[in-house]
């Protein structure tokens, strides 16, 4: 698949190219996520059974569809503190296994959109765990600046649910602007320093947020409308899939196969963000040379 990676695409052609190099590649892309995945799932494993839960959820004789529903659903929703705890901390190993997933899948798409090899799954995941660290502590950086961002919004919107008591309409409006308001401008801001993982593991310049704010000029409010399409549609697969395992209850095996089907979803988005960084780049390029261009038109002696 190299026929049209040499410029710059369009909004539908970048999700095109996207589910084209998923449904060529689901594969090897799938054989990353479980490879890299299968230690991880193992160490949540063992954190759940400390819990108390059980590995399977007991079904009581006598119940129907929808008991078992409503008893699954129940037993999800009330858990305690302890529960929490071990769910966080096993959550935990899924997010330092994160960066290693994302590395691995943009190389993988780097080799599709060059040329018409196959990629090897454990070369991909041994050149994106060549800079993992990297990559883990720059990931870690994004999330703190988000997080800086996102509190100060809170406290702002919170306060103004005061206004919502007084005045319930006006409450309402302000609480409803302000929230529209924070999203789009944080979005759009974070959208700017989002190319940094790719950054940070082909061009080794951790952590990657001043490349990524330049790469992402003018391509802002596209790529942040990808970014919102890709999280819909993973979103919507997501739930379908994760649905039926609401039967399951507060089991070990719920949260696992939760957390399969999330990271299997979540392939529509990392194959999304790789192509939108490789576009980025062809656009780059092509902007360096007409600057090139231009400089020698101007300084040509003739």
């Amino acid at each position: 698949m190299n026929e049209n990676t040499n410029k710059p695409l369009g909004f539908g052609e970048i999700l095109d190219q996207t589910f084209r190099i998923i449904k060529t590649r689901f594969k090897t892309l799938f054989m990353i996520t479980f490879l890299i995945m299968v230690p991880v799932l193992a160490i949540q494993a063992l954190i759940l059974s400390l819990s108390g839960r059980s590995f399977f959820t007991s079904v009581e004789s006598g119940q129907n569809i929808l008991d078992q529903l409503i008893s699954g659903a129940d037993a999800v929703s009330t858990t305690t503190i302890q529960e929490d705890l071990l769910t966080i901390l096993a959550n935990f190993f899924l997010i330092i296994a994160m960066p290693l997933i994302a590395g691995a899948i943009i190389w993988t798409v780097k080799v599709t959109r060059e040329s018409e090899t196959i990629p090897v799954t454990k070369d991909m995941i041994k050149r994106a765990l060549s800079r993992y660290w990297p990559m883990f502590w720059s990931t870690l950086l994004w999330c703190l600046i988000l997080v800086g961002l996102l509190v100060p919004v809170f406290m702002v919107i919170g306060f103004s649910a005061i206004s919502f008591v007084l005045n319930p309409i006006f409450g309402a409006i302000l609480m409803f602007l302000l929230s529209i308001g924070a999203f789009i401008g944080i979005g759009l801001l974070m959208t700017r320093w989002s190319l940094y993982l790719p950054v940070v593991l082909f061009e080794q310049a951790a952590p990657g947020l001043s490349k990524s704010w330049q790469l992402t000029k003018r391509q802002t409010w596209k790529f942040f409308g990808l970014i919102i399409i890709l999280s819909i549609i993973t979103g919507i697969v997501t739930a379908i899939l994760q649905l039926p395992l609401i039967f399951l209850g507060n089991s070990v095996l719920f949260h696992l196969l939760n957390n399969i089907i999330s990271l299997i979803t979540s392939i529509v988005l990392f194959v999304g963000y790789a192509v939108m960084y490789f576009d980025s780049t062809t656009r780059q390029e092509a902007t360096d040379l007409k600057e090139m261009i231009s400089e020698y038109q101007v300084t040509d002696p003739s």
